[in-house]
């Protein structure tokens, strides 16, 4: 009968640990970029907003998809 040493690589058990300690952080670094995110598209929307007909029609963009178009160049929503 043949012998296998192949084994399952294991994480050390205080990488288990240094994740586990370290997720709110994560959560809290994930909440603050979904504001930073945010707040891009904001800015974004409100430049657009100012641009006239003529130039939103050489970019593609009809006035009433403004919203739409920055959310999906941003990638807060996906295209469909």
């Amino acid at each position: 009968m043949a012998f296998s040493s192949h084994t399952t690589p294991r994480e050390p058990f205080l990488g288990n640990i240094s994740r586990l300690a370290l997720a709110p952080f994560r959560a809290v670094d994930s909440f603050f970029q979904s504001i930073i995110t945010a707040n891009q598209v904001v800015r974004d929307v409100e430049y657009m907003s100012q641009l006239s007909d003529a130039k939103l029609a050489k970019m593609g963009v009809n006035r009433e998809d403004i919203v739409t178009y920055v959310a999906r160049k941003s990638g807060t929503i996906s295209a469909v």
